[in-house]
């Protein structure tokens, strides 16, 4: 517990965010865990409730399927490379993948199935279970591909610079909204007025696409059929759906006489 404390206090001291500590702690007892199995240790200590993985729900946004259809819609053709980042990002919004599944599709991913073309994407995060979605090949995404990449699936870029070039799109449709963003860093807790075009990363689009689909009021298991959420409890703390959004989708689904 003393190696505890002074490992957190460390990681305050260089300003690491309390999700970032948590992980860190979560490594640490993964190795830990692995040591007592295999018999280098008998310390149980680290199994005590005192030694904390520490976490936070932060904030975050999603964008609207209006939000959606206006970002596809505007002509980013005087700048090739943001053009090429607003489309792949699109395609995690229609697909629901993350980014390491839906940034840099390939036109060997593309099968037929009852007359429709679909996706057949090997989530990376899933290799374990052999996780295979098949996404359908939206309207929305056909026009993508045929219009600015020779009907193939936008290249592959690296996230840093989508995460760049995306804020960009956002600030050029005026998405000035100001979002509250509370966190905890150093060991102390922030509360800042930012931006919703500042917030938006490769990760926004996967949110997006669970978030509409659940307002839309497509089932929880049918979403997760495509987002690859293993629990119903992650994918309600994963789109952050607030309580009153959560009982308009169970009243919408047909479960009371309204």
């Amino acid at each position: 517990m003393n190696f505890y404390n002074e490992f957190n206090t460390f990681m305050e001291s260089k300003k690491y965010a309390l999700n970032t500590i948590g992980k860190h702690i979560k490594n640490l007892k993964t190795f830990l865990n692995y040591a007592l199995a295999e018999g280098y240790t008998n310390n149980q200590k680290f199994k005590s409730n005192d030694f904390e993985v520490l976490k936070e729900i932060t904030t975050e946004i999603y964008l609207t399927d209006a939000e959606i259809k206006e970002m596809f819609e505007k002509d980013l053709s005087k700048y090739p490379e943001v053009e090429l980042a607003r489309d792949i990002f699109l395609m995690g919004c229609y697909t629901g993948q993350r980014i390491s599944d839906y940034n840099g599709l390939s036109e060997n991913d593309i099968i037929e199935i009852d007359g429709y073309r679909y996706f057949e994407i090997k989530q990376k995060k899933n290799k374990k279970f052999h996780r295979i979605v098949n996404c359908p090949i939206t309207k929305e995404m056909q026009e993508i591909m045929d219009k600015r990449h020779n009907g193939k699936p936008p290249r592959r870029i690296a996230e840093a610079i989508l995460n760049d070039y995306i804020k960009q799109v956002g600030q050029m449709l005026e998405w000035y909204t100001l979002v509250k963003c509370e966190y905890t860093k150093g060991g102390i807790e922030y509360s800042e007025m930012i931006p919703k075009y500042d917030l938006i990363k490769s990760h926004t689009a996967r949110r997006s696409f669970c978030t509409n689909k659940y307002k839309a009021g497509m089932s929880v298991f049918d979403i997760m059929l495509f987002s690859g959420h293993t629990t119903e409890k992650e994918f309600y703390k994963y789109i952050r759906i607030k309580d009153q959004e959560r009982a308009a989708h169970i009243v919408k689904s047909g479960f009371f006489n309204v």
